[in-house]
């Protein structure tokens, strides 16, 4: 994979996907700058951790996700956060006080922070290309709902099928709840119910139904490599670097 060179890099979580983002940046000869495992090491990293860093890539624990990302834009080093959850509310919304904080700390301190519940090109096509669907789908009279598989080891619902989840209730106005898989008893009519398997090794797969009493349509995101994400989250680094400081979303990018 070829990107340009010059930025310096600092992993910051060194889970599963924070080896893949180390393993990526080698495989285009980046320069890492340091490997930070809030995990391991909790929030008191050395001071002069990210001395010599432009950009961090996040791949914590949404436990150390606010910490962590206070951390970066205070050291004034620019965040690309692929963190999902902590910024999010319970209903799948997304915490404006709390990017509101982070966008003032970015700009007080000259950085950037760029954020997405998915770096892959292709579900941010799909995102796009959801919301006019399910728009139509709505008014059709569809019944709609989400399912999402990852591997064996993901601890939480997925911060993209929130972001899915979103998107569908910002389209279906009789609908005001995402039901996180509390399928031991009957759905109510206002929510939208996320379901979600965990097997093996699979890295990421998306599907929306919509369903209705003749017919259905499926509208599925199948991820065949987790290196997508790495790469998507270095290659937004490169785009954010370039904006005035402040936060931005990956919808900005698009």
């Amino acid at each position: 994979m070829d990107f340009m060179s010059g930025l310096k890099f600092a992993v910051v979580g060194y889970g599963r996907m924070g080896k893949i983002v180390e393993q990526v940046l080698r495989e285009g000869d980046e320069h890492i700058s340091g490997i930070i495992d809030p995990a391991v090491d909790g929030l008191d990293w050395k001071d002069d951790s990210l001395n010599e860093t432009d950009t961090a890539i996040c791949f914590t624990s949404p436990d150390a996700g606010y910490e962590a990302t206070r951390r970066i834009l205070g050291e004034g080093v620019d965040a690309v956060v692929a963190t999902t959850k902590f910024y999010l509310k319970p209903d799948g919304s997304e915490n404006e006080e709390m990017l509101q904080e982070f966008d003032e700390l970015a700009r007080g301190n000259g950085c950037r922070m760029l954020y997405a519940s998915n770096f892959s090109v292709g579900m941010n096509a799909f995102w796009k290309m959801l919301k006019p669907m399910a728009d139509m789908m709505a008014k059709l009279g569809y019944d709609v709902g989400v399912e999402e598989r990852h591997h064996k080891g993901k601890a939480d619902v997925a911060g993209t099928a929130k972001t899915i989840g979103g998107i569908l209730l910002g389209a279906y106005p009789d609908k005001d709840e995402l039901n996180f898989g509390g399928c031991e008893r009957k759905r109510k009519d206002g929510e939208i119910t996320v379901v979600s398997t965990r097997a093996g090794y699979i890295p990421g797969t998306h599907t929306v139904v919509f369903d209705s009493p003749v017919d259905s349509l499926e509208f599925t995101h199948r991820v065949r490599d987790p290196k997508i994400f790495a790469k998507g989250a270095i290659d937004s680094a490169y785009w954010v670097r370039d904006q005035e400081s402040g936060l931005y979303r990956i919808t900005d990018r698009l």
